[in-house]
């Protein structure tokens, strides 16, 4: 989603002879605005909590079947309203706009609930990843490297998949298939710049408004904007 520059980052200097006089920015002008540019570094500096939770398996069953509809090859192309419909929280406009940096400290909860037909029993195994700072691709498909695994050892990342199924397989007994699996990410950070809190906010208040409606409403105009530019 694009985000068009507001006067909030026009330089004093913009302004020199509007009054018809000057033709320089009076002091008092270049200081209220060095102020304010401060006060913006320091809003998208943060650090806020952004987290996003989701149900791993709807997240694989409105994504597949959306890109097998629209015959989209990456799943990355998936446009916003379908990823704000799986993932709830404030960290998905973030990474789907690109508004924060992508190496971060993530943390990632996941609890896999499990039902035995046999023994009409269910169990659910709680893990937890804290992970040291990596790029978001290196944490979902794999890193270089090396985490704590305790005692002493370290080795390398894998990536999120075959970490989790790793630790599923070692803990539920036989005999238990998986029903679901319903996972928290988190991480704390600030914003890449002013602009981005911006845009971070301007979907948020399109949310609160529209909906998931109101944010594919936004997206089809500037795709529309996009189109008329190239022809």
């Amino acid at each position: 989603m694009l985000f068009d520059e507001s006067l909030d980052n026009i330089s004093a200097s913009r302004f020199a002879g509007l009054n018809g006089f000057r033709t320089k920015p009076s002091k008092t002008v270049a200081k209220s605005l060095r102020i304010k540019q401060q006060k913006q570094q320091q809003a998208a500096q943060g650090p806020y909590e952004l987290s996003m939770s989701f149900c791993i398996d709807e997240v694989n069953t409105v994504v597949d079947q959306y890109r097998e509809e629209q015959q989209l090859e990456d799943a990355e192309m998936t446009p916003e309203h379908v990823a704000y419909s799986v993932y709830h929280g404030d960290l998905i406009i973030c990474l789907k706009n690109l508004l924060i940096p992508l190496d971060q400290e993530w943390h990632l909860g996941v609890d896999s609930h499990y039902y035995n037909p046999e023994t009409d029993e269910v169990m659910t195994v709680p893990v937890q990843f804290q992970m040291p700072k990596m790029h978001f691709n290196e944490f979902k498909f794999g890193s270089k490297l090396a985490v704590d695994r305790g005692h002493g050892l370290k080795t390398r990342w894998r990536g999120i998949n075959d970490e989790l199924n790793e630790i599923l397989l070692a803990d539920v007994p036989v005999g238990y298939n998986r029903v679901r699996s319903d996972a928290k990410l988190t991480c704390w950070t600030g914003f890449t710049d002013y602009n981005c809190l911006k845009e971070f906010n301007f979907v948020k208040k399109v949310m609160r408004k529209g909906g998931l409606e109101g944010i594919k409403k936004v997206n089809d105009i500037i795709a529309q904007h996009k189109d008329q530019q190239v022809a």
